[in-house]
């Protein structure tokens, strides 16, 4: 228990200081390009991130399938089982770099047929998306197998201490080109370099932590059954999750035009931003959670899941509650136009979008800790119809509002609902009823504060940049009070106190 402690703590150190680089760096590249370039070059990066996403399906899961598989032989110290499993994954990873490179040079071909209206003239945008292409091949072509290995063994902190420092490096460079040059080929031809570098870091580090961990050996057939049985679930997986975050700008740019994207973008990556926070920390606990569902019983783990769900949703309400009050004085400040604002009711349906989509981590922990992506297949199938279903039509008829409207009504249906039913049946085994009351419960709680929290933003008598910092100082307050007073009393609230302080005297 204290070892899986002391590694989330430490995963999740080095998680923030990842996440933070992650946010203030793209941040102001992207403010940069927005400024010196444009909105459309914006767009288009956008857009090619989408469609790599897309493309990134070749991938099938195999990730996720061999950490799932590495929890066992790690927990057990079966160093001639990692080794093997580590040799299947090394051949497994330059298959997905050569798919999806050929997939790439496929689809380029296509690319003005998704972009309705102009593009900016003075690139060419099948040179600059191969670059794009070459960045993401290179990552799986290397030693991005290093990273799957230091996952399993609870050493995130590792894998994300080298990107914190690679990625700022990259944004740097990219900064001076911007500001020199305004060249925005070069400014894209510094992110396969950042790959390179990552990739060797990664490679040095993992050989220097686990010399005796090589890729060597065969695995045996039962593994290999096992990784199988595991993909033809995670593939599924992955389509819904790629219909679902990656199809919107694609289809935005088809119907609306690059601008609408930048636009769509922006609220995207203040969004995407805090969700990567919510995601830091369950990637900073998947490997301890996997590790208790292989030595712990059923029971203790049930009692986590509600214990982390409680975590959690103060967590994430708070963010969202922050989102609500803060995004569109946010966007009025960074972007000082107008039309780069979207309207209100667009701005309060990315905070639900977030509340909805973050309140499933906890319960992602145990699916992907059992290891119940194949009996989670068919709502994986119908979430990624969904989800492609209603972007098209709610898209066409009805735009920017269509789209993330086809996004909520797939994560509530096929996400949150379907997929909880699954994992109470085939893991906890037992009624999942208290989990929704609960959820209910944190959700109507949220609301409530949310709407306090928005009306006392509001009230504040001034403007810009000062009036802004006013509403943070509220948001860091006034939630946390609300939800004290409503929570102090319950259970829930007492065991996360006593968490909390396990955690804290657990040194790293």
């Amino acid at each position: 228990m204290e070892s899986r402690i002391k590694n989330t703590k430490r995963n999740l150190v080095s998680g923030f200081l990842r996440q933070g680089a992650n946010i203030l760096l793209p941040f102001l590249t992207r403010t940069m390009v927005l400024y010196l370039l444009g909105a459309k070059y914006q767009g288009l990066s956008s857009l090619f991130h989408s469609i790599l996403h897309v493309l990134n399906l070749a991938d099938l899961g195999f990730t996720t399938a061999i950490v799932f598989v590495l929890y066992k032989p790690v927990a057990l110290d079966d160093h001639e089982s990692i080794c093997a499993i580590l040799a299947y994954l090394r051949k497994i990873y330059w298959i997905i770099g050569a798919v999806f490179l050929l997939g790439g040079l496929f689809v380029m071909p296509f690319l003005p047929s998704l972009i309705s209206g102009s593009y900016p003239q003075d690139l060419n945008i099948y040179l600059l998306f191969f670059i794009y292409l070459i960045d993401t091949s290179l990552s799986y072509m290397l030693f991005g197998y290093k990273s799957v290995l230091l996952t399993a063994m609870q050493r995130d902190d590792v894998v994300n201490n080298i990107y914190t420092f690679s990625s700022t490096l990259l944004r740097i460079a990219q900064v001076i080109i911007l500001f020199i040059a305004k060249d925005y080929m070069l400014f894209v031809a510094l992110m396969p370099l950042c790959t390179l570098l990552n990739n060797f870091l990664t490679q040095y580090f993992a050989n220097k932590l686990f010399p005796h961990l090589k890729p060597l050996g065969q695995i045996d057939k039962t593994t290999k059954e096992k990784i199988m049985r595991q993909v033809k679930g995670i593939v599924v997986d992955r389509i819904g999750d790629t219909a679902r975050n990656s199809m919107d700008s694609i289809f935005l740019s088809a119907y609306l035009g690059l601008t609408t994207v930048a636009i769509y973008d922006n609220y995207y990556y203040i969004y995407s931003a805090l969700y990567g926070i919510t995601l830091m920390i369950i990637n900073a606990m998947q490997a301890s959670v996997g590790n208790s569902i292989v030595k712990e019983s059923v029971e203790k783990n049930y009692r986590d899941l509600f214990k982390f769900t409680f975590i959690f949703e103060w967590i994430c309400g708070w963010m969202a509650i922050c989102m609500c009050c803060l995004y569109q004085p946010f966007m009025a400040l960074w972007l000082r136009d107008a039309k780069m604002i979207f309207p209100n009711y667009i701005m309060v349906m990315f905070c639900l979008y977030f509340y909805l989509i973050t309140m499933n981590n906890t319960r992602n922990l145990y699916t992907s800790g059992a290891g119940l992506y194949w009996e989670m297949r068919v709502w994986y199938i119908i979430e990624a119809i969904g989800n492609i279903v209603l972007n098209a039509t709610l898209g066409y008829f009805y735009g920017v509002t269509g789209i993330i409207l086809a996004t909520i009504i797939t994560i509530v249906l096929f996400n949150f609902i379907a997929r909880n039913a699954v994992l109470f049946a085939h893991y906890f085994k037992c009624s999942s009823r208290e989990f929704y009351v609960k959820h209910g419960t944190y959700a109507l709680v949220t609301i409530v504060n949310g709407g306090i929290t928005y009306f006392l933003t509001r009230l504040v008598p001034v403007d810009g940049f000062i009036g802004f910092i006013i509403m943070i100082v509220l948001c860091a307050i006034i939630p946390h009070l609300l939800y004290y007073l409503a929570y102090r009393k319950s259970d829930s609230y007492q065991e996360m106190v006593a968490f909390v302080k396990t955690v804290i005297k657990v040194k790293h």
